[in-house]
């Protein structure tokens, strides 16, 4: 920088400095509660410029800002005469040997340029730029312009303070709702939801996701997008992204400017087609969510335009993310506690079964055996016996299916085609009636409503066989395929004694062929029953195979 004469006869009188300065005082000491920052430093810093320039007879002064997110460019935040000092980037130029060498500097060749760096305690804030005519700085001048650049860089960094202290302020009300939601609530959707719509609001971004890690993959918890932002744009949709995927792989929070051109995101992409422009999520930051270091899911945000997520910012994901594997871990709890109550009241009521009706079954069973034995087969009543000890022997059959249901190990029973089969054997056992049993096709098919009634239906065919058909043998066949599932059932019994085809209503004491004709009907489907007298009967039905809803 030039060597700067000894004094001027162009600076302002004393009382004039002084009284621009207390202006420029009391104009930055104006409470900002409730008012624009932006505003505020916009009238403070043209404050600046207008005084400075007066004040030095300037022919143009220029007041610069470095935002942390803007690269080496100075954004421009005042100049006087206002408009007629065009914006130029930082170079060679005075502003920019000003920032780099961190000191007052002037132009080269003699051009009456004068920068003042600015700093915010280390750190570089901006510069202040003074033109004038013609002639050297005097020192009187330089103690001037330095006193002005210090005042902007008290106002740029007081706006920059004000504006993180109320963004922390916003952030740590939204992080307390959020603990507030995960505390009051087990509905991982509702949390989820919250969740993701607060990080779209804290961090600006296009698109924020939460995933729950099951047993069968990922499943989408919750997204929120912003506004113009369409799911059929989305990098991934309903399923894990290459930055998420790489969070799960590495187990810790990934943050990327723009995953297209990112070396590291290479080996996870997905090959869909994700040429450059045409994916309009390219910043992201996903952190994968633990319980007891086990994964359990994971958030991520995504914005459309290349971007360098910041500490602060990054520090907000985390403490969001935190919150989110509380309400997984919440949610998995609940649901966990919930399914210990549910198979804790089913093993109440299967102790119950097994202590009360079975034990009485068992022991009417007993004693009817007792009778048996000691009455006369030609006694009328003997026949009435048998027929009660039948009917006792399958209300025992059918009692310990409900506790086998009910208990532990019911819960976890294999197939339905195990359960069909155990049917068929437990009949059997209990009644010395030959039955085979011949299953073809996928059982898997049918809905828990079609298992039911396919059940069902074969309980009343079997009670009916041991209580009034007095056969030896039986056949059950069941064919599942198309739509339909199919149930035949045909014994060498005593028949019917009203017809070749038999209304099953009609007849008295068949309470559960009625009961069959009107649950297979309720959904959709025929029974017909067939038997003549010293024949048997064949009892045939059909209904469609999925019966959810009905």
């Amino acid at each position: 920088m030039k060597p700067v004469a000894a004094s001027r006869d162009e600076v302002e009188p004393r009382g004039v400095v002084e009284e621009e300065l207390v202006a420029l005082g009391r104009l930055m000491s104006r409470p900002l509660d409730g008012r624009e920052v932006a505003q505020h430093l916009q009238e403070v810093s043209q404050h600046i410029v207008d005084g400075l320039r007066r004040l030095l007879g300037a022919v143009g002064c220029s007041l610069y800002g470095i935002e942390s997110a803007a690269g080496p460019d100075l954004q421009r935040l005042a100049a006087s005469p206002v408009g007629e000092i065009a914006a130029h980037p930082v170079g060679d130029d005075a502003a920019g040997r000003a920032l780099r060498e961190r000191r007052v500097a002037s132009a080269s060749d003699g051009d009456p340029v004068l920068a003042l760096p600015l700093f915010g305690g280390e750190r570089a804030v901006g510069v202040l730029e003074v033109r004038r005519g013609h002639g050297p700085w005097t020192l009187m001048e330089l103690r001037l312009a330095q006193i002005f650049a210090d005042q902007a860089a008290l106002a740029i960094e007081t706006a920059r303070l004000v504006t993180e202290s109320r963004q922390r302020r916003r952030t740590a009300e939204a992080l307390a709702l959020m603990a507030h939601a995960t505390s009051r609530s087990f509905d991982v959707s509702t949390l989820g939801r919250e969740i993701v719509d607060t990080l779209l609001l804290l961090l600006g971004c296009a698109r924020a996701t939460l995933f729950e890690l099951t047993g069968s993959g990922f499943r989408l918890v919750a997204v929120a997008r912003a506004d113009g932002f369409e799911a059929a744009a989305d990098v991934a949709g309903p399923e894990l992204g290459p930055v998420e995927t790489q969070a799960m792989l590495d187990r810790r929070l990934v943050a990327t400017s723009d995953f297209l051109s990112d070396p590291a995101m290479s080996s996870t992409a997905p090959d869909r087609g994700l040429e450059t422009g045409a994916v309009p999520i390219r910043a992201m930051l996903a952190i994968p969510l633990f319980h007891d270091d086990t994964p359990i899911g994971i958030l991520s945000v995504g914005d459309r335009a290349r971007r360098v997520f910041e500490r602060e910012e990054i520090e907000v994901f985390r403490a969001a993310a935190d919150h989110a594997a509380v309400a997984l871990k919440h949610a998995r709890l609940h649901a966990q506690v919930a399914e210990a109550v549910r198979v804790r009241e089913r093993v109440r009521i299967a102790n119950e079964l097994h202590d009360t009706l079975s034990q009485l079954a068992f022991s009417v069973g007993l004693k009817l055996d007792w009778c048996l034995h000691r009455i006369s087969a030609t006694s009328p009543l003997y026949p009435k016996l048998e027929d009660i000890h039948r009917d006792t022997g399958l209300m025992m059959a059918q009692i310990r299916q409900l506790i086998g249901h009910l208990s532990p190990e019911g819960l976890a029973e294999t197939t339905f085609a195990n359960r069909l089969e155990r049917l068929v054997h437990d009949f059997r056992e209990l009644t010395g009636t030959m039955v085979q049993l011949t299953l073809h096709g996928d059982p898997a098919r049918l809905s828990p409503a079609a298992r039911d009634v396919l059940q069902k239906t074969l309980q009343e065919a079997l009670v009916n066989i041991a209580k009034h058909a007095r056969a030896r043998r039986a056949a059950v066949h069941i064919e599942i395929g198309g739509d339909l599932v199919s149930i035949e059932v045909v014994d060498d019994g005593v028949g019917l004694s009203a017809g070749a085809t038999e209304v099953a209503s009609a007849q008295r004491g068949h309470f559960g062929l009625r009961q069959m004709r009107e649950r297979i009907e309720a959904v959709g489907g025929r029974l017909e029953i067939v038997g003549r007298p010293g024949a048997g009967v064949v009892i045939r039905g059909a209904f469609p195979l999925r019966l959810d809803g009905k």
